[in-house]
């Protein structure tokens, strides 16, 4: 920011003062036009007081009662704001404090380009994970295939018509007889082969 632009910041004590000064300077031109009445109270200003009310002394002092001052009564006044920097010598307001604006920039630089890589090496994992998953998930299915297939085939083996076969290959042959046993008696029952 360049210098014709600063404002001036005025000091609250250089304020006060200057406050001060144009009361002094009121009741002084007040005292030149009236007279010097000292007692006569001050309405200007931070100043303004008006004196406490006296009292004539009671002619018996048993009689009157004791009683304490009573407190000076102030008036308040506010002061209108007004352009100071003109009329006082303010103090300049302190240069501000400059940072080193390549570095500054430099560092927010960094941070976004390290934002932005992170944000890609995010991205690749996400991605390979994705492709990672899609090869998990072909795998899957091609085993599923495998199971359905060999599920079949030993659906087939278990045939009656394939273990006739196998056992007609292997040389076993039909018995004559077949024999049943029953448990609780233990009693057998013999009875000739049946084809069905």
């Amino acid at each position: 920011m360049s210098d014709q632009y600063r404002r001036a910041q005025a000091d609250p004590e250089e304020i006060i003062k200057a406050a001060r000064r144009r009361a002094r300077a009121a009741s002084s031109r007040r005292r030149g036009l009236v007279g010097d009445p000292s007692d006569a109270p001050v309405f200007e200003g931070n100043l303004a007081v008006q004196p406490a009310p006296v009292e004539a002394p009671a002619a018996n002092p048993v009689e009157a009662p004791t009683r304490a001052p009573a407190a000076p009564q102030r008036e308040t006044v506010v002061i209108p704001r007004t352009k100071t920097s003109e009329r006082t010598s303010a103090k300049p307001a302190p240069e501000p404090v400059e940072v080193p604006r390549p570095a500054f920039v430099g560092g927010i630089v960094g941070l976004v380009v390290a934002g932005i890589v992170g944000l890609l090496l995010l991205n690749s994992v996400i991605n390979e994970d994705a492709y990672h998953l899609q090869d998990l998930r072909s795998q899957g299915g091609d085993l599923d295939q495998t199971e359905q297939a060999l599920a079949d085939e030993l659906t087939n083996l278990n045939s009656p018509n394939n273990l006739q076969a196998e056992a007609t290959r292997f040389g076993m042959v039909h018995p004559e007889k077949v024999t049943f046993l029953y448990l609780p008696g233990g009693e057998t029952i013999e009875m000739p082969w049946n084809e069905e």
